[in-house]
């Protein structure tokens, strides 16, 4: 994840971390879901390849493939999958993993991540009874604005809390926002959010996502049509912060070139322009043999 700070009408980047929350409110128990809700919204434990680990969150979109964000897999070497269903919790394994091709740092805010999205190919089937997502196809409309925007939800791991105190991570919670606009100049169209957090009374079921919820669905629906990937919220080991509007930034699946992608890695398809390269091997390969190379 990437922290953002929130700069008139700008967004400047003020540095870089490694995953993503939700913030919710405390007077609501942190808006805990149920065994039986969101069970295709996985915690995600991974091993960076440098040592350490970290905390990130998925969504089952197909029973052996979880879609989380491009910086919960890139820099890691391992991971364990864990669902929370009404038959209990269940822990599998991971046996490969996919980046989008073009994530990397935008070059206009040099922390925050383009195409910040990815898969992880599970070992064995998810649990019979965790829910197995869609995403969304770019047809449904959508709108933005601070009072008219679409109401979205947001599922995640993560932190929790509001100014008045903290909640602990690795307990699945949930929470609303609408959606504000899209982050003018960047490639893939990331969603942004926003809430100010003013006191210990907060909107019912408001929240944004910050520290352990990276990788996490935006859904409308039960359809996917984002992916945490960034957050102002400041990432405190005690999950406090001081009041004031904090804004999230979610990959967008409205993006022709980051759904396309990503339909093509859940089906293990490759897309067109995958074909033509690789057909376009095989016929330099016929050239030079009948050249005689």
């Amino acid at each position: 994840m990437a922290i953002v700070r929130h700069c008139g009408i700008l967004l400047c980047i003020v540095s870089a971390t490694t995953s993503a929350m939700t913030i919710h409110n405390t007077s609501s128990p942190g808006y805990i879901t149920a065994n039986n809700s969101y069970t295709g919204v996985a915690s995600i434990v991974g091993n960076y390849i440098a040592g350490g680990s970290f905390g990130c969150t998925g969504a089952l979109v197909s029973p052996t493939v979880i879609l989380t964000a491009g910086h919960c897999v890139a820099p890691a070497n391992s991971w364990n999958v864990t669902f929370q269903t009404a038959s209990g919790f269940a822990t599998v394994g991971v046996s490969g993993s996919e980046v989008h091709p073009l994530f990397a740092n935008r070059a206009s805010n040099a922390a925050i991540q383009e195409y910040d999205i990815a898969i992880l190919r599970l070992a064995t089937s998810a649990p019979g009874d965790a829910l197995v997502y869609t995403i969304a196809d770019g047809s449904a409309p959508i709108g933005f604005g601070d009072t008219t925007g679409t109401v979205v939800d947001m599922v995640g791991y993560g932190l929790g809390g509001n100014p008045s105190g903290a909640l602990p991570g690795g307990t699945r919670r949930t929470a609303q926002n609408r959606l504000l606009g899209i982050l003018a100049g960047e490639v893939d169209n990331p969603l942004l959010t926003a809430h100010n957090f003013s006191s210990a009374s907060e909107p019912a079921n408001y929240g944004i996502v910050a520290a352990g919820d990276s990788g996490g669905p935006m859904f409308v629906g039960n359809v996917i049509i984002g992916v945490a990937s960034a957050s102002t919220v400041p990432q405190l080991s005690s999950g406090t912060y001081a009041s004031g509007i904090y804004y999230g930034l979610h990959a967008s699946l409205y993006d022709q070139v980051t759904r396309n992608w990503t339909s093509s890695a859940i089906s293990g398809i490759p897309e067109p322009g995958t074909y033509l390269l690789f057909a376009s091997g095989l016929t330099a390969i016929v050239l030079l043999r009948r050249r005689g190379v």
